[in-house]
């Protein structure tokens, strides 16, 4: 039996990595886009898609918004189409959960008092290093109770900078689980072209400048972290 119904709107670099990581666990996709490419391309892909103008209620309305869809993912590559969606989603169906993007971080309170629940700024995490890391059960089920409303968690990057507190330190020696309540996933090595080496290795690594610790966690800790951690 599938999962949740979602509707992905706008098919762009985003968008093809979360269809797929939600493909991989069952859900039911539909990819909704408004130019006929990148429709053709995500039907490509295998995804069942839809072509409407989401500016347009009468046609968001078709989508089943609280039934046939308990899940909005908004991924356009502009703000202002994402505030919109947004916005009108949130009117139709005060109880759809709405995760979106921002390009820019002034985007987010916009994001968030147009009705988000959940807002993702796209610089947080490396995109190239997306698809490898939810590859990752542990990783998998934080992410899939963040969506669906168990947790309310971020993954982001923190990064070692030139006389911060964390170089020549031990990973494990941070104590981010008990400092701050954060998870580490790993961390990406620059010496090693940005080589990812997941927690179960990390640990016992010592940190150098260049460095990034990608890590999970409530917004605030994740906040508190870095403002003490990357303290020069």
């Amino acid at each position: 039996m599938q999962k949740t119904g979602i509707s992905i709107f706008g098919y762009h670099r985003t968008a093809v990595e979360v269809a797929g990581y939600l493909r991989s666990r069952d859900y039911r996709i539909t990819i909704i886009d408004d130019n006929e490419d990148n429709l053709a391309r995500a039907r490509y892909a295998g995804f069942e898609t839809a072509r409407l103008d989401y500016r347009d209620d009468a046609e968001l309305k078709k989508i089943g918004l609280g039934k046939d869809t308990e899940l909005v993912f908004s991924l356009f590559p502009d703000d202002a189409e994402n505030v919109f969606l947004v916005i009108s989603v949130r009117a139709l169906a005060p109880d759809v959960r709405i995760f979106t993007i921002a390009h820019g971080e002034q985007a987010i309170p916009k994001l968030i008092a147009a009705g988000a629940n959940k807002v993702v700024e796209t610089h947080e995490i490396a995109g190239h290093r997306i698809t490898d890391i939810l590859e990752r059960p542990v990783i998998t089920e934080i992410l899939d109770k963040t969506l669906f409303g168990q947790a309310d968690l971020s993954m982001a990057e923190v990064p070692v900078t030139a006389g911060s507190s964390l170089c020549g330190v031990m990973a494990k020696d941070i104590q981010l689980g008990s400092h701050y309540n954060l998870v580490l996933v790993g961390i990406v090595d620059r010496e090693m072209h940005e080589y990812f080496i997941y927690s179960t290795e990390a640990w016992q690594r010592s940190l150098e400048e260049g460095d990034v610790l990608v890590i999970i966690g409530a917004d605030d800790e994740i906040a508190r972290a870095r403002q003490e951690l990357c303290d020069t």
